[in-house]
């Protein structure tokens, strides 16, 4: 190909080059193209092949080689079809702005729940031999579930690299304080990283709430939390930020990574996005989806693994679960797709003050499912699992099936984190 002489777009380059990235927004998103170029291509033949086609650029992700730009209103299709016809041009993709976490049901999911201390009864009780006495509710019914007591007298996650790229994370929560590594708002560079929904903080306490005796606990409690914000106050966002936290991931050292969100719409960027980061070395835990129906995507994607949500004993609200015995949740998405079952009903976890004074709060749903095998994972780094592979690997040798399910329901089975610990 012949090479685009630099002269006749010196001025577009300067007048489309921001000083500092925009937030982004559902704003004009229909005018919004993600680019991905072939590895290898400059960033400056990037910018150059983006201001020959009148296109202005918005961000960038240099590591995937890939560009966020916007075109002339009403013209965005065209540009694409252009972009599609340079050999140098992977694929050329609309932007999406869309909602990534749905509730489970959006009936239950803001409203107070019915107590589970008859299920957390019938549950083993923790091991004796931990190195603190929780309260009495410290060890809710999820980590109990997947016995990550047993393992924390030689476990706890210490020092492993976990993201959750979600709404942010709360920092100033008394459960994270000194153990949150950092972030990114990938949707506004200049912006914060904390949580303003309440979602991320809920995930993040599943994963790695301190184990102090107070609150609730996480499956690895020692495991250092990356806040990478991806969703708005509204759990909204755009497929390009996404892109860019999980890229973020692969450049930062993440070991663990949790994607409780999710679409039914299939996006072959963001597998491009996960691919770059897994080998980066990043295992990505993801929510199998609270539609009832086929898993969504990421978790779809081979790269990710995918997580049902099950019940515990004693629930019988139809919406959440389908009887009284321990299965999978009525919500719950499934398929072959489907790696692991976690516990995802009634869960309490971390939220802000602000969100609830108590600081915890109940929530339902495959996001929630989620974050106990990305703590689960984080466990089997810290025993010596590096790549998803490897971690796949130790948690389909610690998983059990249950009862009654399928593989389409279970996959491996539930995770008992005392064999992650042998």
């Amino acid at each position: 190909m012949k090479r685009l002489s630099l002269l006749p777009v010196l001025m577009a380059l300067t007048m489309f080059a921001p000083c500092a990235f925009a937030a982004l927004s559902e704003m004009g998103v229909e005018d919004r193209i993600i680019v991905a170029f072939k590895a290898g291509t400059p960033l400056a033949e990037q910018k150059e092949i983006a201001a020959v086609n009148g296109l202005q650029v918005i961000d960038e992700i240099p590591a995937l080689a890939v560009l966020l730009v916007k075109a002339p209103s009403g013209l965005a299709a065209g540009a694409r079809m252009r972009l599609k016809a340079n050999p140098q041009i992977l694929r050329a993709d609309p932007d999406v702005w869309r909602q990534w976490i749905e509730s489970a049901p959006a009936s239950v999911y803001q409203t107070p729940f019915p107590s589970v201390e008859s299920a957390l009864q019938a549950l083993p009780k923790p091991a004796k031999f931990v190195p603190a006495t929780p309260k009495a509710d410290e060890v809710q019914w999820g980590v109990a579930r997947v016995n990550a007591p047993a393992a924390w007298a030689a476990n706890q996650g210490a020092g492993v690299k976990v993201a959750v790229i979600d709404t942010g994370i709360d920092p100033e929560h008394a459960e994270f304080k000194g153990r949150i590594g950092g972030g990114l708002n990938a949707l506004d560079a200049n912006a914060s990283w904390a949580d303003d929904h309440a979602h991320g903080t809920h995930v993040a306490g599943i994963i790695a709430a301190a184990f102090d005796g107070q609150g609730v606990v996480g499956v690895a409690p020692k495991a250092v939390l990356y806040a990478v914000k991806v969703l708005t106050k509204e759990g909204k966002g755009d497929l390009f930020a996404i892109m860019k936290g999980i890229s973020w991931c692969g450049e930062n050292g993440i070991q663990v990574a949790n994607m409780s969100l999710g679409a039914a719409q299939e996006m072959p960027l963001l597998q491009f996005a996960l691919r770059s980061a897994v080998s980066a070395g990043v295992t990505f835990v993801a929510a199998a989806g609270n539609d009832g129906k086929a898993v969504n995507w990421p978790a779809a994607y081979p790269e990710a693994i995918a997580v049902s949500a099950s019940c515990p004993t004693g629930v019988t609200e139809a919406k959440l679960c389908p009887s009284a015995a321990e299965g999978i949740a009525t919500f719950s998405s499934r398929g072959p797709q489907v790696a692991f079952i976690a516990p995802g009903v009634l869960i309490p976890s971390t939220v802000p003050v602000w969100h609830d004074a108590s600081g915890v709060k109940k929530y339902s749903g495959t996001s929630m499912a989620t974050p106990h095998v990305a703590g689960l994972a984080a466990l089997a780094v810290a025993r010596g699992a590096r790549g998803v592979d490897a971690v796949r690997a130790a948690l389909k040798a610690a998983a059990e099936p249950m009862n009654g399910l399928s593989p389409s329901e279970q996959g491996n089975g539930l995770i008992n984190a005392a064999k992650l610990a042998r």
